[in-house]
């Protein structure tokens, strides 16, 4: 062996090493982590991917809380507000073909829609919940364009002009999301009222007054005016998550100028970690230097985040079959920032 394979066999066994090192002592961090019970406790399934290869599974707790069934990582959830992103992509998409323009007003798409807003609000700001609604029937809150304010109803109505401008069903078009990126345990759920058929469905509980947890019938919960499938009713497992991000994330579903519209028509918004931005559907920042694509979700009996960090290419989904009360977000999603905190220290 001369010098130069030497030294080269040397500093590949050596970034080997210390990547095994940093993979063990995060699997250690996070198994210690969510074995705690205070200020909750964890009941779910996390999955870390590095260049879309796992480095770190776990199921935690029960896929049903009262006949203490065991989860398992490929079990489904509803996924909460990370169908935002699936919504925004397809609007993207729209635009990228040509039938979508973002500066265009909701009743350029929609002439029939009978709230009076739909003169005034864009598309652009349904996007990045800037429109000012908060009621199917009410005024608007503020005027469009000015300031951040969350709302489901925004991507309710983006559902509706995609299904317009595409001449497709919703249920279809995330069909052909799901297929792009050999999502097969990825779908839209049955409309209210009728059993869903994803046997590996787990159940939702929600935590009650006195702390214990009760099961949600949340595929009746999507049929309220605020709630809706393109903004919060999804359903998908741990790993087609991870396979979402890094497929979003590596150019295999946007050109690269759709792409950057995407992750660049942001906005501010308050929140936990600190001031962060909201792009199209996503969370977008560069928190301590690291760039981090990010969006979480919450509705009764399910919360869920997701997190990509792209010089690294590592993926983190957390997905949790229970909803703290709302009422303390830091509680709430005490167990996924504790894991955010883990990863960025350990990549």
């Amino acid at each position: 062996m001369n010098r130069f394979t030497f030294f080269s066999t040397f500093f590949l066994l050596s970034l080997f090493s210390e990547y095994s090192f940093s993979q063990f002592n995060l699997g250690k961090s996070v198994d210690s982590l969510i074995r705690v019970t205070s200020p909750r406790f964890f009941n779910g399934v996390i999955l870390i991917s590095k260049n879309g290869s796992s480095v770190y599974e776990k199921s935690h707790g029960y896929s049903d809380l009262i006949k203490k069934t065991t989860l398992n990582i490929d079990d489904q959830f509803l996924i909460g507000s990370l169908s935002k992103q699936f919504t925004a992509t397809l609007l993207l998409k729209e635009i990228q073909a040509g039938r979508i323009q973002a500066q265009r007003t909701i009743r350029y798409y929609l002439p029939d829609f009978k709230q009076s807003w739909a003169d005034s609000v864009t598309v652009q700001q349904l996007l990045n919940h800037t429109s000012g609604i908060t009621d199917w029937d009410k005024n608007l809150t503020y005027e469009p364009g000015i300031k951040f304010s969350y709302s489901n109803i925004n991507y309710a109505i983006l559902g509706k002009i995609i299904e317009k401008t595409s001449g497709q069903t919703y249920a279809a078009l995330t069909a052909d999301l799901f297929k792009g990126c050999n999502m097969k345990s990825s779908t839209v759920p049955p409309g209210p009222g009728r059993t869903s058929n994803n046997k590996k469905l787990v159940k939702g509980h929600s935590e009650t007054e006195n702390t214990t947890y009760q099961e949600e019938n949340i595929l009746d919960l999507l049929d309220l005016p605020v709630m809706g499938v393109p903004a919060s009713g999804m359903i998908s497992n741990a790993g087609d998550l991870a396979k979402w991000m890094y497929c979003l994330h590596n150019g295999k579903l946007l050109a690269d100028s759709t792409y950057q519209m995407m992750i660049t028509n942001a906005v501010i918004r308050p929140h936990r970690w600190g001031e962060l931005k909201y792009a199209d559907g996503i969370q977008v920042d560069h928190l301590n230097g690291i760039a981090e694509l990010s969006m979480s979700g919450y509705v009764p009996g399910f919360i869920s985040t997701m997190i990509y960090y792209p010089k690294t290419k590592v993926s983190i989904v957390i997905l949790e079959n229970i909803s703290p009360s709302p009422s303390d977000m830091n509680r709430v999603f005490y167990f996924h920032d504790q894991i955010r905190k883990i990863v960025r220290t350990s990549f």
